[in-house]
């Protein structure tokens, strides 16, 4: 990317300047604070890269979205206020200093001028490298959590990603914003949903726990359960609900999961995953495929994945081939052999599935015989 000529000073901050420090690779996501008008500049952008321009003129702000999937997040230089504790903050223009200032963590605090008199330098007011190198979480001022209690969410999601501790300050803040983290809350909610993304999600949840968190759940097979979901979304054919929903069924007590204020349909896979862990006993005690296929067929994708996780190997089996399952035998043949079209056509050809999975149907004429005299009977 050029900076356009005669643009405001442009610099790289946040996540992408604390990767490139850790060398490791960085997400979808890249951060530009503009000292002046973000619009002009991502719209820019936008036609020099053939990127879609979004923007929110009421705030300022931009985003250019490229067909890769990556995006640049553009903003105007700001300061925040927060009126009172979890409050949306006041914003007004401010410089990169302001800006770094209203962060959240010394190691997201730091910027790259990527423009300007001073292109080339980094900025690093708060002392985001050495906390880098010490590989420590430091909220960058006291109260943060206070002025917005996602921030507590958010101090979990890095330090289990980084690996990186709290300093003593932090944790203590962080402890008092846990433990009385209301689940119901839009922002606090959103922030949980970016935790379920990640790969360290039961790193962050045991970490939750060892800060007082109750809305986590305590199973000691939680982090089995969370590591075999991998696993059963990689098995042959089988359904892929969002693994952020399923993680949150996985991670959550089913109460916190069922008020957390994400969408229903989240909440709704995150009880049908707990339902497949019940489940899971009964397939286990299923003697024939015909009977893993009568408690499988009709339920939830994510119930499936519960069963699975929970021990309940056959499921795969049943993903793989069983559940697909057909014969040469179809309910036009039943009607051309004489049975009229009915309950007599369902009990035939659900007579002709159990004799299929269960290796007792052979050509097409035992098939046939099969499915006829089932739909004899009570006829």
């Amino acid at each position: 990317m050029i900076v356009p000529s005669g643009a405001p000073d442009v610099s790289l901050v946040g996540g992408a300047v604390r990767d490139a420090l850790l060398g490791v690779t960085h997400g979808a996501d890249v951060d530009l604070v503009v000292e002046g008008d973000a619009i002009p500049l991502a719209r820019a952008i936008g036609r020099q890269m053939s990127g879609r321009v979004v923007v929110h003129e009421r705030f300022g702000t931009a985003r250019v979205e490229f067909a890769h999937g990556r995006h640049l997040d553009i903003v105007g230089a700001r300061s925040e206020h927060y009126p009172s504790p979890g409050a949306l903050p006041e914003v007004t223009p401010g410089s990169l200093a302001d800006d770094l200032a209203r962060r959240d963590f010394t190691v997201n605090a730091i910027a790259f001028r990527l423009s300007g008199d001073r292109a080339g330098e980094l900025v690093d007011p708060h002392g985001g490298r050495a906390d880098i190198a010490d590989e420590c979480l430091r909220a960058l001022r006291s109260g943060a959590f206070d002025e917005d209690p996602s921030r507590g969410i958010r101090a979990l999601r890095y330090a289990a990603r980084l690996g990186f501790r709290m300093d003593e300050a932090t944790a203590g803040e962080a402890r008092a914003c846990i433990t009385g983290l209301d689940l119901s809350s839009p922002r606090v909610a959103d922030e949980l949903r970016r935790l379920l993304h990640e790969d360290s999600t039961d790193d962050a949840l045991t970490l939750a726990v060892a800060l007082g968190a109750t809305w986590v759940d305590t199973d000691p097979r939680r982090p089995d359960r969370l590591r075999a979901l991998p696993v059963a979304l990689a098995r042959p054919g089988a359904p892929e609900p969002p693994h952020w929903a399923l993680r949150l069924g996985l991670g959550l007590t089913p109460e916190a999961a069922a008020s957390v204020a994400l969408p229903q349909w989240s909440r709704a896979v995150a009880a049908e995953v707990r339902e497949g862990l019940l489940l899971a006993p009964q397939l286990l005690a299923a003697g024939r495929p015909s009977e893993v296929d009568c408690l499988l067929r009709g339920r939830a994708a994510a119930a499936q994945i519960g069963a699975f996780i929970a021990g309940a190997g056959c499921v795969s089996d049943w993903w793989a081939s069983w559940r697909d399952a057909t014969g040469d035998v179809n309910g036009s043949d039943l009607v051309a052999a004489g049975v009229p079209p009915g309950p007599g056509i369902g009990r035939a050809l659900a007579a002709l599935r159990v004799a299929l999975l269960d290796g007792l149907a052979g050509d097409r004429d035992s098939q046939m015989a099969i499915a006829l005299a089932a739909a004899g009977d009570g006829s």
